[in-house]
């Protein structure tokens, strides 16, 4: 008996030694290419042209790591994609790739064939952000200098991290995507990146939205568009609102800096008619003034904020007509929010939403707290 208790733990032993001896997927690096970002255009005789930055991890105490861009072409994604080996003579290691740069022409050919073939990969990760690229190529985004040797798609996922300060441009990854592309009663939205020169220098520059309808790129939204729409949506979490109180010649103007933001859509059924009441709640305070008024007054406090509710809520009007008028997209989410809450009307409209959506109306109310005025109420005078 003795024996065999010793026989069995041996043969445990033995076992346990051969699958803990390591991770059963561990390759060298040494052997594999790191993708850090890759752009999509279309290349010649109907063909995908791929273009990723990988990463070169320098040997040595230091380990600088740098990055080069290879471009290759191919029938579909997967073999544009499996034709960099040939070039790069290692296998392409995509969990760490950031971003997805689509050009103007594979976004407005239909942007899930790029998507699916991403999500079918057993390397890649849904949390890559997705961006369009305004210049003429995808690849041009990826191939300018910038303004330093990092490695641009690490930069570029930085930059849309750093956007909720900003809110003039939409964080948009693969998983959020290919939910809102299956989800009926609202249309997807991209960030736009475009080319800026400073400093001599030509770097990428992260503002705006692309509009995506029926998966296919439909036109852009500004960066001051790009905001209302983060308002109508819910997801601004900061960035600056500018007024003028526009009272004479002289008028000042002021910079609010947004603390916080809370919108509420909320859907009513009005006999037959469908409307949408939006409510808009913003805190904010005076970040910078140009002009002579004492805002430490509480009747100029209030309308300061009657002026700033003012200007929003013509805004988010203007932005909704425009969508209502020139896009026919629910970009907005208005149908999803009533497939939510009033499901039979929904039932109701759900097979023709987009014209339901061209002459939807929409109640906005906004309301603008200033919760406080910094360090200073009113503008430096001479003297001060």
């Amino acid at each position: 008996m003795k024996k065999s208790r010793i026989t069995l733990m041996i043969l445990i032993i033995s076992v346990n030694s051969i699958f803990a001896s390591g991770c059963w997927n561990y390759r060298e690096i040494d052997r594999l290419s790191i993708v850090a970002g890759v752009a999509v255009d279309k290349g010649s005789d109907k063909q995908f042209q791929l273009t990723v930055e990988v990463v070169d991890i320098g040997s040595g105490k230091e380990s600088i790591m740098t990055s080069k861009i290879i471009t290759v072409e191919g029938k579909t994604m997967f073999d544009a994609a499996r034709n960099i080996i040939s070039l790069s003579g290692k296998r392409l290691y995509w969990s760490h790739a950031k971003v997805i740069i689509l050009s103007k022409e594979i976004a407005s050919e239909g942007v899930t064939k790029v998507i699916d073939w991403y999500n079918r990969d057993s390397e890649t990760r849904q949390d890559a952000h997705i961006l369009v690229s305004q210049e003429e190529s995808a690849k041009e985004i990826l191939n300018e200098q910038g303004t330093s040797d990092d490695i641009k798609s690490f930069t570029l996922d930085q930059m849309i991290k750093n956007e909720a300060s900003l809110s003039k441009a939409p964080a948009i990854n693969v998983l959020t995507f290919d939910i809102e592309s299956k989800t009926k009663g609202i249309s997807e939205i991209i960030p736009a990146v475009h080319l800026k020169k400073t400093d001599e220098k030509i770097i990428p520059e992260l503002i705006g939205t692309a509009i995506i309808k029926n998966d296919k790129l439909a036109g852009f939204l500004n960066g001051s568009e790009t905001k209302d729409l983060l308002f109508i949506r819910n997801k601004v979490k900061g960035g600056v609102l500018n007024e003028i109180i526009q009272a004479n010649a002289n008028s000042p103007f002021f910079s609010l800096e947004i603390f916080k933001n809370k919108t509420k859509v909320t859907p009513t059924i009005n006999g037959k008619n469908i409307e949408i009441n939006l409510k808009i709640d913003t805190s904010a305070a005076i970040d910078e003034i140009y002009g002579i008024e004492n805002f430490s007054e509480e009747e100029e406090l209030i309308k300061l904020e009657q002026s700033a509710e003012n200007t929003l809520r013509v805004r988010i009007e203007s932005l909704i007509k425009k969508m209502q008028l020139e896009y026919d997209a629910d970009i907005f989410g208005f149908g999803e929010k009533l497939r939510e809450d009033k499901v039979k009307a929904w039932n109701s409209v759900s097979d023709n939403w987009e014209e339901t959506f061209k002459y939807l109306k929409v109640n906005v109310k906004t309301r603008v707290h200033i919760k406080n005025s910094g360090v200073l109420s009113k503008s430096l005078e001479e003297g001060d």
